[in-house]
């Protein structure tokens, strides 16, 4: 077992246990309401099985309250930010700011409208290459009891802690039970 790993383990019903023992954290988390697969296709809602770095972190805490508890790069969520899901735009799986790039996309996560689930959010990055139809926008985020579209959601109080304990070596792997 690595240390500076997070596990989840997938169980049923789109529940999971996510696990981080360098920190002695045991907790229940929810994953994709269609479960978990090694397959990643776009808007399958299930949540990708293997090993994942971690990207940057972002929530709608002001950067100045959140930067000097952070091990990775933190950013406060905006209302020009959005996650690009159409697999047709150059922007796929990335995150864009609309007032920075010219928009070709139909379909994006306007991170903004979900205050709740993003107000602390680690991207994990299941697709690093951003290949078109190969999944995007899949984080580690709060979670109030339900099924995510692919996420791992956790509680708010255990993603506090989280998102101030990865550093950038934390991998995360998904796995069946």
């Amino acid at each position: 077992m690595e240390e500076n790993t997070i596990y989840v383990e997938v169980e049923e019903n789109s529940q999971a246990t996510l696990t981080f023992p360098k920190y002695n954290i045991k907790t229940k988390a929810y994953i994709g309401e269609n479960g978990a697969s090694t397959e990643r296709k776009e808007g399958n809602k299930m949540t990708p099985i293997g090993t994942f770095d971690l990207g940057i972190a972002m929530g709608t805490h002001r950067e100045e309250e959140m930067k000097p508890k952070m091990k990775i790069k933190y950013m406060q969520i905006n209302e020009n930010m959005y996650w690009v899901d159409d697999i047709n735009s150059k922007y796929y799986n990335q995150l864009v700011d609309i007032t920075k790039c010219e928009k070709d996309w139909n379909s994006a996560e306007h991170l903004i409208e979900f205050p709740l689930d993003y107000e602390y959010l680690v991207d994990i990055k299941v697709n690093p290459e951003n290949i078109p139809d190969q999944g995007s926008a899949i984080f580690l985020h709060c979670n109030y009891g339900k099924p995510t579209l692919g996420c791992v959601g956790v509680s708010k109080e255990i993603m506090e802690k989280l998102i101030q304990l990865i550093d950038k070596d934390t991998k995360m792997i998904i796995k069946n039970k």
